[in-house]
């Protein structure tokens, strides 16, 4: 039998909840999230929980900011015109977009307010700060492909073009 470790390809349904049992997210009904194994694709307290499971194992874990999207942060918001974004973009509060770095490479950022034509972001991830709390079932494992590895993540079941 097959375990989660390092370098497998594992597919979950999960329901992430706050301190407060609010809902954050889940895996929409009849879909799993596909991530690689030990390559950072998920939150690290939640990886560590799934390490050594098996298909059908279910946990519950409660993970820290520092092994979530780590503490909250003074970052100063920065203030983008409306204009610099896709004219057919979405751009409401959480929305995520990807800017390029100080050192060239893209960098996740985050909208955290808009007011008009200024849209607000920040490089912290909305939800920094926060304990979460995972519910996790494990619904399949398998060995990563060359190509995953080498790419870092997981790949769909028709190749990269669909991960």
């Amino acid at each position: 039998m097959s375990t989660v470790e390092a370098g497998k390809v594992v597919s979950i349904e999960f329901v992430l909840r706050d301190e407060k049992g609010e809902e954050l997210d889940r895996t929409p009904e009849g879909q799993q999230l596909h991530y690689l194994h030990g390559h950072h694709a998920i939150v690290p307290g939640l990886e560590e929980a799934l390490t050594g499971k098996s298909v059908g194992d279910r946990i519950e874990v409660r993970v820290p900011p520092e092994k979530a999207y780590g503490p909250k942060r003074k970052v100063k918001l920065q203030e983008i015109m409306r204009s610099k974004f896709p004219a057919d973009a979405v751009v409401e509060k959480g929305a995520r977009f990807f800017a390029e770095g100080p050192d060239g490479r893209p960098m996740a950022i985050w909208v955290a307010k808009v007011q008009g034509k200024s849209i607000y972001v920040t490089p912290e991830h909305p939800l920094a700060g926060l304990t979460l709390h995972y519910e996790a079932t494990v619904t399949a494992i398998r060995d990563a492909t060359d190509d995953e590895k080498a790419h870092g993540h997981a790949h769909g079941a028709h190749g990269h073009a669909d991960h």
